[in-house]
């Protein structure tokens, strides 16, 4: 937050200079009564017809833009999806396709067969927790070409859009509760700020909680949040938003793999304790808690009819505190004990801050016949984290009469110390990193043939300065260097598209891009480059029935180099290299159809062929599905309003599939022995790299009734929700056990 100041007044001034002192001065004069405010290039219009269907987005080129015109795939979740599928918490992205494993709390999601590990919140850098009272939508960009916004995996990004003030006076309430003792409560208010018509604001709190079926977890979580815009002009705003987020768990534990002790290395894993499921390895003593605040300023001016400008600034931080949550991975089935257990306490400490500015130019040439858009982005951003880890001295630890290492699960003995600086004295970790980027982006954009092709070209260019502490190594070793690693990081990532209309109904689209990604793991091992990818993206967009039905059917290769592994040296000693290599290819087809307007279907079809082509040392892992991967996903929904029957009643259902995965297909390698002439080489595992989890679906349906009292300004609204109707008995991709059949009642009022 210290960086916030700076950052927020460097881009005002940027817009000062940008706009000039004519520009300032038309931003002063008061508004004319009936002025219409002209629409932002930075902004998508507001569906306001309840729909799950997005005609345009943001996310993928920084501007508004149709979807339908995109050179590659971007995927939109309106927030009207999330209420009418009783989306208590924004944990499951299953109706997109390639997506799946969404971590609400750690902001990890798997797309394309890549994890990312953050999102960005209105087109800044966020680090997990999202709650859906303030969310207007969610857009999904994948693969390489969300380098368009600095450092990524070649996975792609997630982009919460949040909601805007509003000039009209709106209110509402809803309460939700059902199985598992969930109760949630959400409040949103927006409208007008005084009289003069030029400041509006949208406030949103929500609170939500909720059991499972293991006991002592839980989830609870509150929100806050207030969006404020002054409107300088029908063509210039400020927008300030400030969010609060605040998580508190008993968290969920995976599944612990079934291990026999004295079974051969290679046949010591035989399958998941699934009778353990249910089964708490730390019992009341344990906790996961996070918090974030967060700080959005944006200054948006229409310039003209050709200039735009968006300059703007954010920050945030985030506080994570873990205790005694270091759950076991194996069950040792003779012994009938979780082994292992650790009994510590974690904090990580993160800020972050970024500026940038976007000046786009739309302009004619040749007497109209070519369209030109080119969009300028300078930016600079700044994160920090700090990372300590304290643990009960060894001692202490394998001293059952102060804590069970090695737990029964006969007879659970749940005692933990708690936390004190003189009882948890081993030191485990205490890492600091900082990541400084600066960073530009130019893309062009020309339509011409009477818009029927769409060409794009542009390059992100960032200049990263890594540095990488270690101060536990430095406390140990005081003769050691503090530093482990310091490296600059020049890297261009140039993207290529187009889009065709063979039709006037039917687009051919292609897609090129790169990108790259630093992270502490790489510095911590030496390592002063980052990895980097490519990517390719083509099929056909389509839109019939004046866009009515919209599909992207299309496939994809990511070429993903660089990867961090493991060789073996001439001596047989080991070395961190980057030498590893992996790819992903497949198949997606998304579509949304507003079939009449009372029914509306959307789904999500993807296959995902990703492997590990090189990984050093590795050899076993070749040719390898990465981790918690479904090679296929699949979703349909639709929502039905059933005026012929009673006005105001309306269905909606969907069922979403996961396919088979491999929970730890890279974990539990054995390494051959001195006397082999493959010393030091992985040939062989302990049986969890061909572990897998089989496929399941869940169905979910929803029945709603909306009415209003005759001449009242009130409008009502209740809601029942099944979830997993069939009553599915299955575990997720993250060895979780999936929630059973719950019920859920929900009313709204609104104003």
């Amino acid at each position: 937050m210290k960086h916030l100041t700076c950052v927020c007044v460097l881009s005002l001034v940027s817009a000062g200079v940008l706009t000039g002192p004519t520009a300032f001065s038309q931003a002063v004069q008061p508004l004319p009564p009936d002025a219409t405010v002209v629409l932002s290039e930075f902004a998508v219009k507001e569906d306001s017809d309840n729909s799950y269907v997005a005609s345009e987005s943001i996310t993928g080129t920084r501007v508004r833009t149709p979807i339908k015109d995109l050179t590659f795939t971007v995927n939109v979740i309106t927030s009207e999806f999330l209420q009418d599928f009783a989306y208590f918490e924004i944990n499951d992205l299953g109706y997109t396709s390639s997506v799946n494993n969404f971590d609400n709390g750690g902001g990890n999601v798997n797309i394309r067969g890549y994890g990312a590990t953050s999102y960005l919140r209105n087109g800044f850098l966020r680090l997990g927790l999202v709650d859906r009272v303030n969310v207007d939508r969610i857009e999904v960009i994948k693969g390489p070409a969300a380098a368009i916004y600095g450092m990524t995996t070649p996975a792609g990004m997630v982009n919460i859009i949040t909601k805007r003030p509003k000039d009209r006076p709106a209110q509402s309430f809803s309460i939700a509760g059902g199985s598992y003792g969930t109760t949630r409560a959400d409040f949103n208010a927006a409208g007008p700020l005084g009289a003069s018509g030029r400041d509006s604001y949208a406030f949103s709190a929500g609170f939500h909680e909720r059991n499972y079926d293991t006991p002592w977890a839980m989830t609870r979580s509150k929100t806050g949040s207030l969006a404020v815009q002054h409107k300088f002009s029908p063509r210039a705003n400020l927008l300030v938003e400030v969010e609060w987020i605040a998580r508190r768990t008993n968290p969920l534990g995976a599944i612990p793999f079934r291990s026999v002790s004295n079974a051969p290395a290679t046949a010591r894993i035989q399958g998941l304790a699934t009778e353990l499921k249910t089964f708490s390895q730390n019992g009341p003593n344990s906790e996961q808690n996070r918090d974030v605040s967060s700080l959005n300023v944006a200054y948006e001016n229409r310039l003209s009819d050709v200039w735009s400008l968006r300059a703007g600034g954010a920050a945030f931080h985030r506080h994570s505190l873990a205790f005694n949550n270091g759950n076991s991975t194996t069950f040792d089935v003779l012994t009938r004990r979780l082994t292992g257990r650790t009994a510590s306490k974690a904090w990580i400490s993160e800020d972050g801050a970024a500026g940038q500015i976007d000046v786009l130019a739309h302009y004619p040439l040749f007497g109209g016949r070519l369209d030109n858009k080119t969009l300028f982005t300078a930016d600079h951003s700044q994160y920090w984290k700090y990372n300590p880890t304290k643990q009960l001295p060894n001692a202490m630890n394998a001293n059952p009469l102060v804590f069970t290492a090695n737990l029964s699960v006969d007879n659970p003995d749940y005692r933990v110390p708690a936390f004190a600086s003189d009882v948890y004295t081993n030191l485990n970790r205490k890492l600091v990193s900082r990541v400084d980027v600066n960073g530009g982006f130019l893309r062009q954009q020309v339509t011409t043939l009477n818009n029927r092709l769409i060409v794009v070209a542009g390059t992100r260019v960032d200049n990263v300065t890594f540095n990488f502490w270690d101060k536990a190594g430095a406390a140990a070793n005081p003769s050691s260097l503090t530093t482990i690693n310091h490296f600059h990081d020049f890297q261009f990532s140039p993207m290529a598209g187009f889009n065709y209309k063979l039709t006037p109904q039917i687009a051919l689209y292609s897609n090129r891009s790169n990108s790259f990604s630093p992270n502490a793991q790489r510095a911590s091992s030496g390592l002063n480059a980052s990895e980097t990818a490519r990517g390719w993206d083509y099929g056909f967009k389509a839109g019939f029935f004046e866009d009515k039905l919209q599909f992207t059917l299309g496939g994809y290769y990511i070429d993903r180099t660089g990867v961090t592994a493991t060789e073996v040296g001439v001596n047989g000693a080991t070395v961190t290299t980057s030498a590893g290599n992996q790819n992903a290819k497949g198949v997606e087809w998304d579509f949304t159809w507003r079939a009449t307007n009372d029914l509306t279907v959307l789904g999500g079809y993807g296959y995902v062929n990703a492997k590990t082509v090189a990984n050093g040392r590795d050899l076993d892992s070749i040719g390898r599905r990465p981790a918690k991967l479904p090679a296929v996903t699949y979703g349909l929904a639709l929502k039905y309003q059933l005026v012929q029957v009673v006005k105001g009643l309306a269905f909606n259902a969907g069922v979403t599939f996961t396919g088979q995965t491999f929970p730890d297909s890279l974990a539990g390698g054995i390494n051959e022995g001195a006397s082999s002439p493959l010393r030091g080489y992985t040939l062989s595992h302990d049986g969890r790299r061909t572990l897998s989890l089989p496929s399941y679906t869940v169905v979910d349906m929803g029945l709603s009734y909306r009415w209003r009292a005759a001449n009242s300004k009130l409008s009502h609204s209740v809601r029942f929700n099944v979830k997993n109707l069939a009553d599915a008995d299955y575990i997720d991709t993250g060895k979780k056990a999936g929630d059973r059949r719950g019920f859920y009642v929900s009313y709204s009022i609104t104003h």
